[in-house]
């Protein structure tokens, strides 16, 4: 068993850190040989022979944590604010060419915004500052000629999301689902991908909805369903632009023209009891947290092959979610922005919507774990009573906001993509191709009463391929049994055949 925190662990615990549990831990274990790593619940746990053991120093468990459990930047920032720059200033002057007290140099500017006394040979050889084989990097980032490091951050310092690369995300990186999806569209003819299109879009509204538990108006699944079409703009995000965004999803009575200045909460309210599953950011951080939010948005958008598109979307998705900047609607514009920037990393196909929110509600557990990955941590440490609103609440810092670590996050968006390119994007125009042909031969053979052919489709499809007793009653009781009979058994055969294919 493992006897002896080192890393990160043992600079959150000798410096009593408030920082929430990691999602690995390093130790150094007798009964191992060299290096093992194995996952024990949601920890995985990395154990290490006791020749790997650092000195137990700020800069020993430093050095170790750089080297082999990567960049932590809720920890860095917290360590910083604690440690002060004397022991680091020490060890670029003891090492100034060690790679390792170079990152941590740029590290502590980078985070505190505060100068360290330091002078690096000035032809040692450049470094990133994240160990791209450890996480997800920014590709050819900015150059630091103080420290000799490639500012690789895949974010700024008011917001930066870290995704380690564990062996799931990179079998998901190496798939390339961008190709995928754009091989599985190749497939069929414009003129149905433009129908398809159209009913994703309304799809996606739909199950948006629905995740939510909302039967939202005729007018407001619209105005939704419109508002997907234009995640393919050129518009830069900006305060302005996500209220007007806020205000397309909402009902005209709630909608905001700015970022909240109230402290708001999600959970339930029972009346005589209010459950608190998260506290948000407080209002006087939010607009900080969102600058920062928006501007690695921006910076996708403006330089999208440098990063891994599917880690970029999860990033600003749910940390937007997270952040909740508007009392309501944040949920729904969590998902959209899901679709912006798909689309604006070039991962999404032009004038397709991926059906994403489906594979949400088809597995809304697990989809409320991977919230709940970020949220139940953070209120093991906050304090709020919302029955006392005054009142501001505690332990919900910004640096929890800006520094989370969204791997738990891109995993799932990568596995509902996985899901919605490799089945269901075929799977719905598969549908239309079935029911196109279903309506074309059932046209032909009956007069049909309006609205009545499409219903009876739909209404067959839905129960295994035959009308229930009550339905054939209620709406189709102008039918015989033998026209029943054959009726079903051409929708059986338009939805058994093969997908029409051609350019």
């Amino acid at each position: 068993m493992p006897t002896e925190s080192i890393g990160y662990a043992r600079l959150v615990s000798t410096y009593a850190l408030p920082a929430r549990p990691r999602a690995t831990k390093a130790f150094i274990d007798t009964a191992v040989k060299g290096r093992l790593t194995e996952t024990q619940g949601e920890v995985e746990l990395q154990r290490f022979e006791p020749k790997y053991r650092p000195e137990p120093t700020l800069v020993g468990d430093l050095q170790f944590a750089l080297r082999y459990e990567g960049i932590d930047l809720e920890v860095l920032a917290l360590l910083f604010a604690r440690s002060g720059r004397g022991e680091l200033e020490d060890w670029l002057r003891r090492r100034p060419e060690s790679r390792f007290a170079r990152r941590a140099g740029f590290l502590f500017e980078w985070l505190t915004g505060e100068a360290l006394a330091a002078e690096v040979p000035p032809r040692s050889a450049y470094v990133p500052a994240l160990d791209e084989a450890l996480q997800f990097a920014f590709a050819g980032g900015a150059r630091n000629p103080k420290f000799r490091v490639v500012d690789n951050l895949p974010g700024n310092r008011r917001f930066c999301p870290l995704v380690r690369k564990t062996a799931f995300l990179r079998a998901m990186a190496a798939k390339d689902l961008r190709r995928r999806s754009s091989e599985v569209l190749a497939k069929y003819d414009r003129d149905l991908l433009r129908r398809a299109a159209a009913f994703l879009y309304l799809k996606e509204t739909q199950s948006s909805f629905e995740v939510e538990r909302e039967k939202p108006s005729p007018d407001r699944a619209q105005r939704f369903a419109d508002l997907l079409r234009q995640a393919e703009t050129d518009v830069a995000l900006s305060e302005e632009r996500l209220a007007d965004l806020q205000n397309a999803v909402v009902d005209a009575r709630f909608h905001e023209f700015a970022y909240r200045t109230r402290q708001n909460w999600i959970g339930k309210d029972f009346g005589y009891r209010k459950q608190v599953d998260l506290v948000p950011a407080r209002p006087e951080d939010v607009p900080d947290l969102m600058d920062g939010l928006v501007a690695l948005a921006e910076a996708v958008r403006a330089r999208p092959e440098s990063v891994d598109a599917v880690v970029a979307a999860a990033s600003v998705s749910f940390g937007f979610d997270f952040i909740h900047p508007f009392m309501d609607g944040n949920g729904r514009l969590h998902r959209y922005l899901i679709h912006e920037m798909l689309s604006s990393a070039g991962f999404t196909p032009k004038g397709i919507v991926l059906p994403v929110s489906a594979v949400i509600l088809a597995n809304l557990g697990e989809y409320v774990d991977v919230l709940e990955r970020f949220s139940k941590p953070l209120m093991a440490r906050t304090r709020y009573d919302p029955d006392v609103p005054q009142a501001p609440a505690t332990g919900n810092d910004a640096v929890y906001f800006r520094y989370f670590d969204a791997t738990e996050q891109a995993a799932f968006l990568y596995r509902a993509l996985e899901r919605t390119v490799e089945y269901d994007l075929e799977e719905e125009i598969r549908f239309l191709i079935g029911f196109d042909a279903a309506r074309a031969r059932l046209n032909a053979l009956a007069d049909w009463p309006a609205h009545s052919l499409d219903l009876f489709i739909r209404l067959v499809r839905q129960n295994d391929g035959r009308l229930s007793r009550t339905r054939r009653t209620s709406h189709f009781a102008w039918m015989s049994d033998d026209e029943v009979e054959r009726f079903e058994a051409i929708v059986a055969e338009a939805f058994a055949s093969g997908p029409a294919v051609g350019a």
